[in-house]
């Protein structure tokens, strides 16, 4: 049997928008794995970051939930452009139980450069214009650089690991 998972997971699992809102306090926080600062602040700027977040993470299945009544944390894999990622959320609850901040992290490299180019590209398309295709052409060499430095540090690593075994 499962253990009981917290709200905010079962609203993320379940692409539940309502839910979602109705957990977030009015002056949550999200501190975005891409961008240092400014994180996005107030319900309506996080509830229009997951609209996009629901439509780009694809395959995600949460494998860790640690926490208790201040905090939460959550760990996941999924994917997003096609790129598996792995990515863990600090979920800062309130007095009331409201989220009041959540902290993304994710790895690897390749795969928040992904998240930059998704994300990004579907926050720009809200605001119309050249905004969106300017955010993909920036993106995609940031994705090609990650991918690279990936593949070459994996080499290195793996060598490393061998001669020291």
């Amino acid at each position: 049997m499962e253990a009981p998972s917290h709200p905010f997971r079962d609203a993320f699992r379940n692409r539940d928008l309502k839910a979602m809102e109705d957990l977030l306090a009015d002056d949550v926080s999200f501190h975005s794995p891409v961008i240092s600062e400014p994180g996005f602040e107030g319900k309506k700027a996080v509830m229009a970051l997951y609209r996009v977040v629901f439509d780009a993470i694809t395959d995600d299945e949460f494998t860790h939930e640690y926490g208790d009544s201040s905090a939460c944390v959550f760990v996941a894999n999924g994917k997003v452009l096609g790129q598996p990622f792995k990515a863990t959320n600090l979920v800062e609850l309130d007095a009331d139980g409201k989220v009041r901040e959540i902290w993304v992290m994710a790895r690897p490299l390749a795969a928040v450069a992904a998240i930059a180019e998704a994300i990004g590209s579907g926050l720009a398309a809200r605001e119309g214009g050249a905004s969106r295709g300017a955010t993909r052409a920036a993106s995609k060499p940031l994705r090609g650089m990650a991918a690279l430095t990936d593949r070459v540090g994996g080499r290195i690593i793996g060598r490393l690991n061998r001669e020291t075994a």
